[in-house]
């Protein structure tokens, strides 16, 4: 069973082949076969040889061709998308700091708050601990919609830039 498909992928890779070889060269794919047919029964193999040469000779240049418009194209978008991918990192820093010092500056109040009140009462300390606790809660659930938004302007930083590379390679 494996054989038989790839004897069929193969017979079908290379039905491809041939007609993307016909239509690159401009060449009737029929007017090819006939002069290999012609070569073979006449055992000139090096005509042949040469022949098959210049072939591959020709589709290497073309391919190698393609490659550079490709690369060039992938190097532009890539000029393109790099800003904006800078920028998203730069935005993306920023918020990760600022949520730094709001997590900073919120440890410290509770810290502050804690102290106090343990210096006043055993029930204010209780009553600072939960205020403590709950503006350090916020101050996270905030630090984490920052960072969240952070993420997807990145995200869709890098997914326009991909985009756009795809684009350019097309």
């Amino acid at each position: 069973m494996k054989f038989v498909v790839g004897f069929l992928t193969g017979l079908v890779v290379g039905a491809v082949g041939a007609v993307a070889y016909s239509v690159q060269s401009g060449r009737d794919l029929r007017v090819a076969f006939e002069e290999v047919r012609s070569d073979l029964s006449k055992r000139d193999l090096d005509v042949l040889g040469t022949r098959l040469e210049g072939r591959v000779t020709e589709m290497q240049a073309m391919l190698e061709a393609r490659i550079a418009e490709v690369k060039v194209k992938a190097e532009a978008a890539y000029g393109e998308a790099a800003p904006t991918i800078a920028a998203a990192r730069e935005q993306a820093g920023a918020k990760v700091q600022a949520v730094k010092d709001a997590v900073g500056q919120r440890t410290g109040e509770a810290a502050d708050a804690v102290s106090d009140a343990a210096a006043d009462a055993p029930a204010a300390a209780g009553a600072a601990v939960e205020s403590a606790v709950e503006s350090a809660e916020a101050a996270v659930e905030s630090a984490g919609e920052a960072v969240t938004d952070a993420v997807e302007q990145a995200s869709s930083a890098v997914a326009d830039a991909a985009d756009a590379a795809q684009d350019a390679t097309k």
